[in-house]
């Protein structure tokens, strides 16, 4: 198995994407979000290549306009506003890292660097052994004799420092790096994000057991995509995701009107109708709430167990939960032998011990998993269609 970490990371974010991406090979639409990234990438490669010469800040802001992706395979701009706004946005970082980064304080050693991570579950078996790539953006060397990975990234958002200290991503970059010069020593090996939206640099290091725990996690997701059903996972990051369109989560949204029935009736409307009904019950439901506090509240003033009306009657009742001490039940029923009659696993608590589990042991529970599906549909939001297609398209 070949992968990349970012389709590691598409995994750990939607199974889905992962299998539409990497299993049915189905390109994903650049977002304008990516063309913008890569783009800017690709001007700070340009501008790095010039060493020692490097282009002055007039030089680099004329290229970086010069060479403005206005159109590429599969991607357009939606309105000119929104290509101007990215266009000085990118000016602006551009202009930011210039001031702040040159005249440089450090060697450049290489750019865009390929690497590749070989992960082995088992040494005995070639179907065990997978090959991880990927590419660091820049590899510099500080005075103080230190090699400094680096890494762009053009994202609105700024981790923690403890984020970013547990980043595996920075940990399998060190990996790939040791294993082209075997002899670097993580001592003199440091690890930065740069965020240019912010012209912000975070810095980190990694020991030998950092390294190792980011392997074993690298294994541990490898077998869960092995066993994978690759349901999707909605979650925020839809917003920039290409596959909208055929995920069976937003596929709908889609969908023209005349695929949008049956037996002839609109589900569309169906659907507005049941949060309309939904808004009246929450009113009713509140009303009936109210009625039931006063009731309560006249029997316990009257001592009366039971309120009567003349369409029907209220009986109060008290609800005990009742509690055990487990270590003092356990002590009765072992030697009995009917401790385990009365266990049951808490998935809520087993998911938190395996996170802390050697990946050996959590990859044998998780082959024991029976997985019982049910499809249950809940209406979870009454946002109109209008505002769900704004959030999704980032207006």
């Amino acid at each position: 198995m070949r992968v990349s970490y970012s389709a590691l990371e598409n995994f750990k974010h939607c199974p889905l994407k992962y299998k539409f991406s990497q299993i049915d090979k189905i390109k994903e639409p650049k977002s304008k979000e990516a063309i913008f990234g890569s783009y800017i990438h690709k001007i700070l490669k340009w501008f790095y290549q010039q060493d020692p010469n490097f282009p002055t800040l007039k030089m680099l802001l004329t290229y970086y306009k010069g060479h403005w992706p206005k159109k590429t395979e599969g991607f357009s701009w939606p309105n000119k506003r929104e290509e101007n706004f990215y266009f000085k946005e990118g000016q602006r970082m551009l202009q930011d890292f210039y001031q702040k980064n040159i005249p440089p304080q450090s060697s450049i050693v290489d750019l865009e660097t390929h690497f590749e991570v070989v992960i082995t579950e088992d040494p005995s078996r070639l179907d065990k052994t997978h090959i991880l790539s990927g590419i660091i953006d820049r590899v510099d060397k500080l005075p103080d004799g230190t090699v400094e990975i680096i890494d762009y990234k053009t994202g609105k958002r700024m981790p923690s420092q403890k984020q970013v200290d547990n980043n595996i991503q920075l940990s399998l970059y060190a990996i790939g790096l040791r294993n082209r010069w075997p002899n670097l020593s993580l001592d003199n090996l440091s690890l930065s994000l740069y965020f240019l939206k912010f012209g912000e640099k975070i810095k980190t290091k990694r020991s030998k057991e950092d390294l190792e725990k980011a392997y074993n996690k690298t294994i541990d997701l490898i077998q869960q995509i092995r066993r994978s059903h690759f349901e999707p996972h909605p979650s925020p990051l839809c917003a920039w995701c290409g596959y909208r369109n055929i995920c069976p989560v937003w596929r709908h949204l889609y969908e023209k009107h005349n695929e949008n029935t049956i037996q002839g009736m609109d589900i569309s409307r169906k659907v507005d109708e049941y949060f309309s009904l939904q808004e009246r019950k929450e009113e009713i439901e509140g009303k009936l709430q109210e009625i039931k506090n006063i009731i309560d509240i006249y029997s316990k003033q009257k001592g009366l167990e039971q309120v009567f009306g003349n369409n029907g009657y209220f009986k109060r009742s008290i609800y005990k939960k009742v509690f055990y001490e487990p270590k003092e039940i356990k002590k009765m029923l072992e030697p009995l032998g009917k401790w385990e009659e009365v266990l049951e696993v808490n998935n809520k608590k087993l998911n938190r011990v395996m996170r802390e589990i050697p990946p050996e042991i959590r990859s044998k529970i998780r082959g024991m998993q029976h997985i019982e599906e049910e499809h249950n549909y809940i209406a979870t939001n009454n946002k109109p269609k209008e505002e769900i297609e704004e959030e999704m398209n980032g207006e």
